[in-house]
């Protein structure tokens, strides 16, 4: 019977051929190419997705033997797979080299869904993961009520495409422990929105730049039209369609991969805290951090090198 130190060797030994090499930034502070540095960030990005899609699988022991996580854990954990997913199509797309405005809209849903985690994690009680999972269900409420009204007003007639609604309805609060009825219909955000949580997090500072700039391009605001879908000619006052799309560089990477393992090491923390247990995953996250980091930097100072001298 193998021992605590030989299971935590061996679970190291796999973790480590789950996780895949190293990417290299020997040399990095050296590099005059942003571009060059932009692709190392990328191949990081990708490094920190693999990391939080490890996490995002991992069971104990207890868990395990009841064939998955409780309710509380399930919800950081399924935080860390729609970021995992979210990434995913990120660096499909980052491939491609322009695609920044696709790329900034998804890197908003990563962030919130980060910051989401960090804070359920960080508060640890209950009331917030029962708000979070009862204010989700608020559009369902709406739909149901309306449904409700439809087939009244059909002196009880219930369409085939209203009878699966409700039977999803049905399904999702018989899993989130609920009553349809109990749900109210415009319940607002939870943990007092998302400026609250991020206060509570130390970080408000940065909802401007995590949320608010961002949602430009989740909702197509004028802001968004004017950067990156018009074109306006300054001695007509007009404008015409811009349908290039926008090249991506470590700016849009680097800064969200940071973010997201920000919100994965607590989770860890929290969730296995045993410090012989994924010691390997420990260092990796942190380490990749680290690169990220560093990497970030030193394209921000040959970024802002070239921007000066643009005319």
């Amino acid at each position: 019977m193998p021992d605590r130190d030989e299971l935590a060797e061996a679970t190291d030994k796999i973790l480590e051929e789950m996780l895949g090499p190293f990417v290299c930034i020997d040399g990095l502070e050296k590099e005059t190419d942003e571009n060059k540095v932009s692709g190392i960030v990328f191949e990081l990005y990708k490094e920190a997705a693999t990391v939080v899609n490890l996490v995002a699988h991992l069971l104990d022991e207890a868990t395990s033997a009841k064939g998955g996580w409780p309710r509380n854990q399930a919800i950081c954990a399924g935080l860390m797979v729609r970021i995992t997913k979210f990434m995913v199509v990120v660096t499909q797309l980052s491939a491609k080299g322009d695609r920044s405005e696709v790329v900034m809209a998804l890197s908003r849903c990563i962030m919130e869904s980060a910051i989401n985690l960090e804070f359920l994690v960080h508060k640890n009680e209950d009331r917030f993961y029962d708000q979070f999972v009862k204010l989700s269900l608020g559009p369902e409420r709406e739909l149901y009520d309306l449904i409700q009204r439809n087939v009244a007003a059909r002196n009880g007639q219930t369409w085939p495409i209203e009878g699966r609604m409700l039977k999803r309805i049905d399904d999702l609060c018989r899993v989130s422990g609920v009553k349809i009825e109990d749900i109210d219909r415009k319940p607002g955000d939870w943990g007092g929105g998302v400026r609250e949580r991020l206060k509570s997090l130390g970080k408000e500072d940065s909802y401007v730049s995590m949320q608010r700039t961002p949602s430009h391009a989740v909702h197509g605001t004028w802001v968004d039209l004017y950067n990156n879908h018009l074109e306006y000619n300054d001695k007509t006052g007009t404008y015409v369609p811009e349908p290039r799309f926008s090249w991506i560089d470590a700016r849009a990477l680097g800064p969200i991969a940071v973010l997201v393992l920000d919100a994965v090491r607590p989770y860890l923390d929290r969730f296995f805290s045993d410090a012989s247990s994924f010691r390997t995953l420990r260092a990796r996250l942190d380490d990749v951090q680290r690169r990220l980091l560093i990497a970030d930097d030193i394209h921000e100072q040959l970024y802002a090198k070239s921007w000066q001298k643009a005319p």
